[in-house]
């Protein structure tokens, strides 16, 4: 290891955030990517004093406060907040001192350079880390399932990427979408249930209902078999077996949804971001998909998704199973973490001498 103690792991998901030490083999902290500040406020900092709530904290006090998601779709939008984030991660959930700590940030595959010196300038200026590993979300999650090589299918809350990589390396200009992410089925539930006259807005409530959702291999199965009930905040029990069987479903055949949708199934997002790879690759990432994020937990997704592309793509297919599909990225930053080689960081003596031109070189 390049430094005398395990570095921090942090990976920055739109919905929630995972931080721990390399080479553990779990996340110590998983929270929402949430930070909070008094609604009296209206935007402002203000002049005296206030407390800022961060992750599940902000959250449960939200009628209160103005709530910031700071990362949207992969991307940092709000500086002053992921600041506040890492923060409370290092002196709160982890209780370690950043003098003496290097970091492994996880990012999104499509993380300009621009925010990537951003990342370094709160890390080693405001933080006073003493290293810093930026790496892709996508990479580190084939190295999470024991894979170099194969197709991450990344399934977040509010993108989904497919992500061909090739021997640790990312093809990004294979790289494809679905455009059904976590919220997308959050809408959809709701439509269903207000064509039964069931007005649910909250995302939390719309939340504990696709939890409920499962995949079938047959799309013609009979969902009477599998009935499932909620209940509403109000005590109302209703019926969501429909509910449960189509938000699974909508993910191989979108056009139930809306007709004119003009989204890809998965199978077939995978389907075309192998096909956008070099010929003789194509055997090698078939045999190594690697579904990753809190929609690739539905219960049958990964056998449906073996199947199906098996039927589009005439090839053998190997479909990675997890149980801890929502932490794979972390997991393969625990590990590569552990053992990664020192040329990998940027040291905070580097960046002060060296500033952009470093991280340039190192995390292109």
């Amino acid at each position: 290891m390049a430094f005398d103690k395990p570095p921090v792991i942090i990976d920055t998901g739109s919905y929630t955030i995972k931080a721990g030490f390399a080479c553990d083999n779990h996340p110590v902290a998983i929270f929402r990517t949430a930070v909070g500040r008094p609604s009296y406020l209206n935007g402002s900092y203000g002049k005296e004093p206030y407390d800022v709530y961060v992750g599940n904290d902000a959250i449960e006090q939200g009628e209160d406060l103005e709530i910031s998601y700071p990362v949207v779709k992969g991307r940092i939008v709000h500086w002053d907040n992921i600041e506040r984030i890492l923060h409370h991660i290092l002196y709160r959930e982890l209780k370690v001192a950043p003098e003496d700590r290097a970091v492994m940030l996880s990012l999104a595959a499509s993380t300009p350079m621009s925010e990537k010196y951003k990342c370094c300038e709160v890390i080693f200026e405001t933080l006073n880390c003493i290293g810093l590993c930026i790496q892709s979300q996508v990479v580190l999650t084939m190295y999470g399932s024991g894979y170099t090589t194969g197709i991450c299918v990344d399934m977040g809350y509010d993108k989904v990427d497919i992500a061909p990589v090739y021997e640790g390396g990312l093809i990004a200009y294979a790289q494809t979408t679905t455009g059904i992410p976590s919220l997308q089925l959050h809408d959809y539930i709701r439509r269903l249930l207000e064509e039964r006259n069931i007005n649910v807005t909250s995302q939390r409530v719309l939340r504990d209902i696709k939890k409920n959702a499962y995949i079938t291999r047959n799309a013609a199965y009979n969902r009477n078999t599998a009935k499932k009930t909620f209940t509403l905040p109000d005590g109302e029990v209703i019926d969501i077996s429909n509910e449960a069987f189509m938000a699974g479903e909508v993910l191989f055949q979108p056009e139930l949804a809306v007709p004119d949708w003009d989204v890809l199934s998965i199978p077939k997002a995978v389907d075309k971001a192998v096909e956008m790879c070099d010929p003789d690759l194509r055997a090698e990432l078939l045999d190594g998909v690697v579904p990753c994020g809190g929609m690739a937990m539905i219960p049958g997704l990964c056998p449906r998704l073996k199947q199906d592309l098996e039927v589009l793509t005439n090839e053998v297919v190997n479909v990675y199973t997890s149980d801890e599909a929502y932490a794979l990225s972390w997991l393969g930053g625990a590990t590569y973490g552990g053992v990664a080689e020192p040329k990998i960081w940027v040291t905070k003596r580097q960046y002060e001498d060296f500033g952009e031109k470093i991280v340039k070189n190192k995390f292109t």
